[in-house]
């Protein structure tokens, strides 16, 4: 008797373990109706699909659909290119002929708003081929392009010759609709492969298109549902009024009322997460002492990247080198050191990485206290990326090259130039409330005219004194020249629409822009001017300044800080028709802050819209252009101003004093 009951306890104590034993089991599992904060990652790390040209032709198609994409247990609807995320990447060469069909396979209704400048046609697209070198005019680059739902098109892209070989990408384009499709993860990377007898022997080792297997291509997109900062999918998905099908608010969370897309978007379950190549926190392997190149692309259209690798047992770190920035080749390999490359959206940067010692390293995105002194408030994701584990046999003999091929002769070196050689000048002026040239985006309205075959030099000025943009030029790259005192007004908005410019007194700007509201009552913040000195803190380096370009460098996307004013100056080679400038904030773009200007043949007027409402760029208390010494005649003005001025920096001086 007493053993039976024993016997009896037994098998109750084992079956209690084992009930136990299950419900943790299912306590773990995780579904769309059970979700859990974290998604688990970690798979193997996987390349992009592969499209790549043969006898100086390539010939695809892209089609645009609605797929169901997974990370780990969640299924989202999301639009895509060719049923992937990332897109395929297109691999070409400089001279090729690139036909490109584009077929939009997405449906009707399409939401279309009350305004140009909102939210809206999440079906309609086109392409951009973000950093060529390339005409702007249909069949080509025509980013004014309007595909909308069951139609296609056929772009023919004739690649220059003279195409900078590197890294660049593709996304959709039309205004009102790329912040969203590109979030949702239409985005491909595009490479301008090398030619092995332009390189060094060990560059080549590295590169496409004789050692692709060396040459990784690693696009980070983001994957995010919290609402905490900007970037929910789900809210953008609200805004545009996204067909209720391809949503996830049709979903309910267990023993609860909440639906899956409410759980998604709470931001103390932290769904916020920059994938590669598709992947959560994928892991690659790589050998000791081996060199790769990891070609890195911020194609996540919001936050900004401050990436490096670390050792996860605090030892010693691999040796990582840029080579080459927005496509560009630099001058010659840059050690980076334990610093970080900054990646603003739209951004990418090549490595050479080469780990000696066997461990376990990770990729990371990592933001410091201080950069927000060249950034101001800027979005940026802190987090890993990427498990690189270091093992198995060394490779000897492996060697970081020493040399970087040229430049083409469109992206020379102009910080020397005369004053006689730059043809024309011109200030684009970041303002509130998404506004770019102190107006919003219009197609038709030309803001400004460069003759082609000419040099340029512009400025780029933040009217705003807390946030930063990334400011994309279309068709050219820019050379940085400098970063120059910011003497020009601020604005402030009153939270919504309305919005002011101060001079740097705090007094109301004489001159404003066309729906200035006067009887709105807008007061001067007392911090208005906690970000002035960029020139400075960018000559002097250090901490606090990685949100600054180099002197010198490259770029199709220069970060404007607050109170911010840069010269650039680039060639308008070749290429006449219309160049888009925006935000790469693609949110902001679409809502606004964009603006056109033209190339124009040689002896073609340059007429254009350059005032706002009668005020000029920089304007606040008197109002005068800067002048373009290449126009027909020089534009009138209450003073002389000196031809030999390099900067805008007297004539915003000018400008601004009461």
């Amino acid at each position: 008797m007493f053993l039976s009951i024993l016997s009896r306890t037994k098998w109750l104590l084992t079956l209690e373990v084992l009930l136990l034993f299950t419900s943790a089991i299912f306590a773990q599992s995780c579904s769309e109706s059970s979700p859990c904060k974290t998604l688990q990652g970690g798979q193997t790390f996987k390349t992009p699909d592969q499209v790549v040209s043969s006898g100086g032709r390539l010939q695809t198609s892209l089609l645009v659909d609605v797929t169901e994409f997974q990370v780990d247990w969640l299924n989202s609807l999301r639009r895509l290119y060719n049923n992937s995320f990332p897109s395929p990447t297109l691999r070409i060469k400089p001279g090729d002929v690139v036909s490109l069909n584009l077929i939009n396979n997405l449906q009707e209704p399409d939401f279309s708003g009350a305004a140009i400048n909102e939210l809206r046609h999440p079906n309609t697209t086109n392409v951009h081929t973000h950093g060529l070198h390339i005409s702007s005019k249909a069949p080509q680059d025509d980013v004014f392009l309007e595909i909308g739902p069951t139609q296609s098109y056929s772009y023919k892209y004739n690649i220059d010759d003279e195409q900078a070989r590197g890294t660049y990408w593709y996304h959709p384009h039309f205004h009102g609709s790329s912040y969203f499709q590109v979030l949702g993860g239409m985005a491909g990377m595009i490479v301008v492969e090398d030619n092995p007898a332009e390189m060094s022997t060990d560059l080549d080792a590295v590169s496409c298109p004789n050692n692709c297997e060396n040459d990784l291509q690693m696009v980070l997109q983001l994957f995010q549902y919290s609402t905490d900062e900007d970037g929910s999918f789900s809210v953008a998905q609200e805004d545009l009024h996204d067909y209720e099908g391809f949503r996830l608010n049709n979903i309910t969370v267990d023993n609860s009322s909440t639906t899956l897309e409410e759980w998604l978007e709470d931001p103390t379950n932290e769904i916020k997460y920059v994938l590669v190549n598709g992947l959560l926190q994928p892991t690659l392997v790589m050998q000791p002492g081996q060199v790769k190149r990891f070609r890195l692309l911020n194609a996540g259209g919001l936050y900004a990247l401050a990436v490096h690798l670390v050792n996860t047992n605090d030892g010693s770190s691999c040796t990582v080198k840029e080579i080459a920035l927005d496509g560009m080749y630099l001058d010659q390999p840059r050690d980076l050191g334990t610093g970080r490359s900054v990646l603003f959206a739209a951004s990418r940067v090549d490595w050479l990485v080469k780990c000696p010692i066997p461990g376990t390293y990770e990729l990371r995105s990592t933001f410091l206290s201080d950069d927000h002194l060249s950034m101001g408030e800027h979005p940026s994701f802190n987090g890993t990326l990427l498990t690189l584990v270091v093992n198995g046999s060394e490779v000897l003999n492996s060697a970081m090259p020493s040399t970087l091929p040229s430049r083409p002769s469109y992206a020379s070196d102009l910080r020397d130039v005369t004053e006689k050689d730059i043809d024309s000048r011109f200030v684009v002026e970041v303002t509130p409330t998404d506004t770019i040239g102190r107006e919003d985006f219009s197609e038709s309205n030309i803001r400004y005219k460069a003759r082609v075959n000419t040099i340029q030099e512009w400025h780029l000025v933040n009217t705003e004194y807390v946030t930063s943009h990334p400011i994309h030029m279309h068709v050219n790259h820019m050379q940085v020249i400098s970063y120059n005192p910011y003497i020009g007004p601020y604005g402030v908005d009153d939270g919504g629409s309305n919005w002011k410019l101060f001079g740097q007194n705090g007094t109301g700007c004489t001159w404003q822009h066309q729906n200035y509201d006067k009887s709105v009552t807008i007061t001067s913040p007392s911090d208005a001017l906690n970000y002035l000195g960029h020139d400075e803190k960018q000559s002097s380096g250090g901490l606090g300044t990685i949100g600054y370009a180099q002197i010198g460098e490259h770029r199709d996307t220069i970060l404007v800080p607050p109170l911010g004013n840069i010269t650039v100056r680039f060639r308008t080679h070749k290429y006449t028709g219309p160049v888009v400038v925006h935000c790469h904030l693609q949110s902001d773009a679409d809502q606004g802050m964009m603006m056109t200007t033209e190339i124009v043949d040689e002896g073609a007027s340059v007429e254009a819209s350059i005032t706002s409402a009668g005020a000029y760029p920089s304007s606040c208390f008197r109002n005068d252009p800067v002048y373009q010494p290449g126009n027909d005649s020089p534009p009138s003005s209450s003073v002389t101003k000196s031809l030999l001025l390099p900067l805008v920096v007297l004539e915003l001086l000018y400008y601004n004093l009461p």
